[in-house]
């Protein structure tokens, strides 16, 4: 309305426009309060309507002006900042219009901007922005047409004084007001006055890049034209531009710059001072495209494509290889802008905080934090990283100007396309989005078949890719990563041929970056490689040859760096590959099964989980079996992709494969570690000779030579295993010669280590499950070390041998008799042996033969006994007493043979054994007397008493009892505890002396009769231990056994009295040391043989009783006995012997 009434003033006389002046100016003063809008409108009203009238031929008068402007500066000196703001602009649209005059104030003339210059000041920095944007463009309309430079530098210092500001809106109406100063406007004061128009930014559009349109519509001042306008104003601009604010360290004040620049670019380019310019306003808008600030970056790269239409040929030219330079980075460097300590260097928040909680953005943050942490060169890495940061905003920025300049520079960027679409690719890619959204962009203008250009220079992409893959800049390193990932999709064999190496090379060192962002970009580039490695290899999909030249390319590098890499991924996806390659693969990768089995077997150790070796270090701590461990390790292994991939190998193997095949696994066999690879390679040599059959047999001979000893010398029982398994395929195939050599080398192994022992046991296992039709012939050799390993010491081996023997042996008898001959040859080398365990196991052998065979073992009795006798005396050694074991049993069973092929010899045995008894060592004297005791009986010769017994009777006197009261009231939890050496001795002697008892002449005991009773009272004195007196109970019922025996058979008188005295004597004499037993003895078992040893002397003396009848004092003593008696058998025997007397005694009363 106010712009309409300016309008509608102009065709009234000057009389009645001058009363209208007077009437806004009264109601603006006037006494009425009125609304804020009804002001506004008087004050733009008084502004278009003055304006109009001073436009007039006849304008108005000079007091009519005066009070105008003396209305206007009122209210902008005492109005709020809003309506003050409002005076201002219509202050302007005069001021566009004529000079200002000086304003009378008391007979005095005054300038206006000294009168407003104090307020002006105070309305720029207030808070209103659009009392501030009125404000400052109404200052450059003042200055349109103002002569003075001191006014106008004074405005100038006014409108610089923004240069801070945050507000946009407020440095672009800035902007707008140096437009208006510098002259070349698009607009006219009729515009201003006579049209809608509102601000220069609002007319042109210049955002939107509607620039020509603009200049077009709106012809300039024609008094702008002139050179020597405002020359001293646009020097002034251009200092502070292009010294100050352009360049500044601070960035609101580039901003300012930037924003001030590209308006009088905008706005005053077509102007021959602007185009003077051009070279410099483009340097600045490339140096600004760099800024971190968004607006900033943005508005200069608007400025490269607003210079780019303003220039001439050579200036476009210039200006697109600039922009080239700055997207391919060969650009020429930036003017260095000088940093202070407030200097913003990254944004905020941007670096987090520094260790005291501080910010991280300004140059002195960043110094402070470097030298906190002791380190002052790190602020060079900082400014290094700042560089890097404005490199990549110059890109993004020259983006945003290029997308533009693209439009219309058409063939002159054909030259540029080599250099510029492999970069292009890879921005697209770039972390940040606004990156990728500008050169995104940028291709759309400049590609228009966009697969086409990426066909056309696939190698120059591949290579800037590539090449960038290694950058030191992670964001170049993530993009070409991303870049790669999506270009190899739908490759075929001779597009990628000369890059695919470098492709895995690159996506292995992403996947190993220091960057998360990378590495997940490297995953995903190995995914994408992968895939195309697999689809090129596989036979099915790709011609044969180059599936051939891919896996040629491909597999030695995943074996190399691939799976052998320190970083789990890699070595995971390698596998992964490996595998695929092997299924697709079939026969085209028979030329690298000796490089591929031989990394896939290392693979299953390298690649074991780490957790596994340290649970088997502490295996035992926890309880954990370690067989049971490495069983479970095995099998992990075996669930492997490794081990997948080792099963197809073995499926393309032929003949011509092995050549170069088994050699690698042999050095494997030498050099492998760790217990997976031990076992998989023994396990694939197993696998590989049963596929290849018969075709290994040239190779039999190394594999046996090498196999046998490391099943000797693996310490680990699952690796033995695995090793004799091979072993035992690989003698499938041997020839008659290697295969008796390897199983007599392997039957050698029994008399060697532990070690070697259970490698035996474990390769004949083998051998008999798997190649049983070779072992078949050589038994012979096998049995007898299967027979005497049976009696090792050590449990486990002779467990695994007595297993041997149970699962091969159908009949233990006919199989000893069958190699009869081969054992004793064996059992005798053992005996002869200087080794004490081999002396031991095969003395245990012949306990074995003896027990099984018999009398059958007569035979080859003599070659044994003579062995046994010759080793028995000298020194004694741990386990000798085995020797006496063995005599015994050879000696019960082939007694008969012995006497008859040498009469002396039992004597000469019994001389032998006897003196054995007289050693001291404990356990070897006891043993002797065990020997002694079965000597007498097998060979059971009367002559053997004389000769025995006195020797017996005093070692049994010798051997000094246990202290009284010790062991002869033993309880029941105590039967287990002989007592000491000496009672365990005496108990051995008296077994001889009942032996010697069985096998005597009656005359003969009869001479010692008063030796034995004084040997038994001895015996059951109450010292003894139990034990004792149990032996001595059976000694004296095999005695009473022998008395009646010789009664009943003698004929002669005189013998049979001597007989029966001796009898007498025994009852009288031991009956009561009997009852003492009974009566002290707490242990049932002693009850029961002393209950039936005094039934054997009742019963012996009630068949010769005396001829006189006879007191019986323990008559009394022995009932007592029965009733207190706990065990119901000896209760039983003891009621016996007592009726048995009772009767004796009453049929001795009723005689005469």
């Amino acid at each position: 309305m106010a712009r309409l009434l300016g309008i509608a003033s102009s065709a009234l006389p000057m009389v009645s426009s001058s009363e209208l002046i007077g009437e806004v100016i009264s109601s603006i003063g006037g006494t009425q309060n009125l609304r804020f809008e009804a002001q506004q409108g008087l004050l733009c009203a008084l502004g278009y309507v003055t304006a109009n009238c001073v436009l007039r031929t006849d304008p108005i008068s000079e007091s009519v002006l005066q009070s105008v402007l003396k209305c206007l500066v009122d209210i902008i000196n005492k109005e709020t900042a809003a309506l003050a703001s409002v005076a201002m602009q219509a202050l302007g649209h005069i001021g566009i219009c004529i000079p200002l005059p000086p304003l009378h104030l008391d007979s005095a003339a005054v300038s206006i901007w000294t009168i407003l210059h104090e307020k002006l000041s105070k309305l720029l920095s207030g808070d209103d922005i659009k009392s501030v944007q009125r404000t400052v463009i109404a200052m450059g309309h003042l200055g349109v047409k103002e002569p003075s430079s001191s006014h106008l530098n004074g405005a100038l210092d006014l409108i610089f004084s923004l240069c801070r500001s945050k507000v946009e809106d407020i440095l672009f109406a800035a902007g707008e007001a140096l437009s208006f100063l510098w002259g070349g406007v698009p607009v006219t004061t009729d515009v201003i006055l006579k049209t809608n128009y509102s601000s220069l930014s609002m007319s042109s559009n210049f955002l939107m890049g509607d620039i020509s349109s603009s200049q077009r519509m709106f012809p300039s001042m024609e008094f702008q034209r002139d050179e020597n306008y405002h020359v001293t104003v646009r020097d002034a601009i251009t200092r502070k531009l292009f010294d100050v604010l352009l360049y500044s360290n601070r960035k609101e004040e580039r901003c300012a710059g930037t924003v001030w620049l590209l308006s009088l670019t905008i706005y005053c380019g077509r102007h021959a001072s602007i185009q003077q310019l051009l070279p410099d306003i483009q340097e600045a808008f490339s140096h600004l495209v760099g800024e971190q600030n968004e607006l900033t970056q943005e508005l200069a790269s608007q400025g490269l494509s607003i210079v780019y239409e303003l220039g001439d040929d050579a200036m476009k030219k210039n200006l697109v290889n600039a922009l080239v330079g700055t997207l391919t980075g060969s650009g020429k460097r930036k003017r260095a802008v000088k940093l202070v300590e407030d200097s913003e260097v990254f944004r905020e928040g941007a670096f987090g905080e520094s260790p005291s909680g501080g910010k991280l953005s300004t140059y002195k943050e960043l110094c402070n934090l470097a030298n906190e942490m002791g380190q002052p060169d790190l602020i060079y890495k900082f400014m290094d990283l700042a560089n890097y940061q404005a490199s990549l905003n110059s890109k993004r920025g020259a983006a945003f100007g290029f997308s533009k300049i693209a439009k219309h520079a058409g063939d002159a960027l054909k030259p540029y396309l080599r250099a510029l679409i492999p970069r292009l690719v890879r921005y697209q890619y770039d972390p940040d989005k606004n990156v990728q959204d500008a050169m995104t962009h940028i291709w759309k203008s400049l590609i228009a078949d966009s697969k086409g250009a990426i066909d056309e220079h696939l190698d120059l992409i591949f290579e800037d890719l590539l090449t960038q893959s290694g950058s030191r800049l992670w964001r170049s390193r993530e993009a070409s990563c991303l870049a790669l990932a999506d270009i190899l999709q739908g490759r075929k064999f001779d597009q990628v041929e000369k890059h695919l190496k470098r492709i895995w090379i690159a996506a292995f060192r992403a996947m190993d970056d220091i960057k998360e962002t990378v590495r997940n970009a490297g995953d995903r580039l190995c995914r994408a490689v992968a895939s195309l490695t697999g689809r090129l290899c596989d036979v099915s999909l790709t011609p044969v040859p180059e599936a051939r030249q891919a896996m040629s390319i491909v597999l030695p590098l995943l074996l190399t760096e691939g799976i052998m890499n320190k970083v789990e991924n890699i070595r995971k996806a390698s596998i992964t590959m490996v595998t695929k390659l092997a299924k697709g693969a079939g026969i085209a990768i028979r030329p690298y099964l000796n490089d591929l089995v031989c990394c896939m077997l290392e693979s299953l150790s390298s690649l074991e989980d780490q957790g596994m070796n340290y649970v088997e270090l502490h295996a035992e701590k926890v309880g954990i079996q370690t067989e049971k461990l490495e069983n479970l390790r095995i099998s992990i292994a075996r669930g492997s992709p490794m081990w997948e991939t080792l099963e197809l190998c073995i499926d393309v193997v032929d003949s011509p494969s092995l050549e170069l095949l088994v050699p690698r696994l042999a050095q494997l066999v030498r050099s492998g570690i760790g217990l997976n690879t031990r076992v998989g390679v023994a396990n694939f040599i197993s696998l590989l000779v049963q596929k290849v059959g018969v075709d290994i047999k040239p190779f039999t001979g190394t594999l046996l030579k090498l196999l046998l000893p490391v099943v000797k010398d693996e310490r680990s029982a699952s690796s033995k295993r695995a090793f004799a398994n091979a072993c035992a395929m690989v003698l499938k195939y041997a020839a008659p010669s290697q295969a008796q050599k390897l199983i007599e080398d392997t039957a050698n192994l029994h008399s060697g280590d532990r070690n070697d022992q259970i490698a035996c046991a474990i390769l004949l296992k083998s051998y008999a499950s798997t190649a049983a039709d070779t072992l078949n012939g050589y038994h012979a050799v096998i049995v007898p070390v299967i027979f005497v390993s049976r009696f090792e010491d050590d449990k486990i081996i002779s467990g695994l041998y007595q297993e041997l023997w149970e699962d091969n042996m159908s009949s233990e008898r006919v199989t000893l008799q069958l190699y009869l001959g081969e054992i004793v040859t064996l059992i005798n080398e053992g005996i002869t042996s200087s080794s004490w365990a081999s002396k031991k196991k095969a003395s245990q052998a012949i306990c074995k033969l003896s027990e099984v065979l018999g009398e059958s073992l007569s035979s080859h009795h003599n070659v044994l006994l003579t062995s046994l006798m010759k080793e028995l005396p000298g020194r004694l050694w741990e386990g000798k007493e085995e020797l006496l074991n063995a005599l015994s049993a050879l000696c019960t069973s082939c007694h008969e043979k012995i006497s008859a092929l040498n009469p002396d010899a039992p004597s000469a045995i019994l001389s032998l054994v006897s003196s054995a008894c007289t050693k001291k060592a404990q356990k070897y004297r006891e043993a002797a007397f065990c020997c002694l005791e079965q000597v007498i009986k097998a060979f059971n010769n009367p002559e053997f008493f004389n000769m025995v017994f006195p020797s017996l009777l005093e070692m049994g006197k010798s051997l000094a009892p246990t202290k009284s009261g010790q062991i002869s009231l033993a309880s029941d939890d105590k039967a287990d505890e002989p007592g000491s050496s000496q009672a365990a001795l005496h108990e051995k002697v008296l077994s001889c002396v009942t032996a010697c008892i069985h096998v005597a002449s009656i005359r003969d005991i009869l001479e010692q009769q008063r030796n034995f009773i004084d040997l038994y009272l001895f015996s059951l004195s109450p010292s003894f231990p139990w034990t004792v007196k149990i032996s001595a109970f059976s000694s004296i019922k095999e005695l009473c056994s022998k008395l009646h025996s010789s009664i009943n058979n003698l004929q002669d008188s005189s013998p049979r009295t001597s007989i029966t005295a001796f009898v007498h004597e025994l009852f009288y004499t031991l009956t009561p040391e009997l009852l003492k037993c009974l009566r002290t003895v707490k242990i049932g078992q002693v009850h029961i043989a002393a209950a039936e040893c005094l039934l054997s002397l009742t019963n012996q003396y009630t068949a010769s009783p005396p001829a006189q009848g006879t007191d019986l004092p323990f008559m009394t003593e022995l009932v007592d006995l029965c009733e207190v008696e706990k065990s119901e058998q000896a209760k039983s025997l003891l009621k016996k012997s007592f009726d048995i007397l009772h009767r004796l005694k009453e049929d001795t009363e009723l005689k005469p």
